[in-house]
């Protein structure tokens, strides 16, 4: 899904959307949480539709331009891990837009 041969990963939090029922790939995305804005990632988690896989992977810094708003909806993903991420932790995470539970797929 995501790979630098592909030329889809980059610093911050990239992402993958998977259709939950299909298994196609829907979009992939990163966002630079250092030198970017959070505006455009919270938009992008917003868009998400229920019934979605969310895949998620830190490179190089995925914390520093984290807020409250962008944790509590990637927590809304089925993420426990998300309210601690720090700077330049590494962070790996499947979740799904509708989740009731939180994801055993956190690392």
């Amino acid at each position: 899904l995501m790979s630098g041969v592909k030329n889809n990963v980059g610093r911050g939090i990239n992402t993958a959307l998977v259709n939950g029922k299909t298994g196609e790939l829907l979009d992939t995305k990163f966002f630079d949480m250092w030198g970017g804005d959070v505006a455009p990632l919270i938009e992008f988690l917003k868009t998400i539709q229920d019934g979605t896989i969310v895949l998620m992977a830190t490179y190089d810094d995925g914390a520093t331009k984290l807020n409250d708003e962008a944790r509590k909806l990637i927590a809304e993903l089925g993420s426990t891990s998300i309210t601690n991420l720090g700077f330049r932790d590494n962070w790996v995470f499947c979740g799904g837009k509708g989740i009731k539970t939180k994801s055993p797929f956190e690392q």
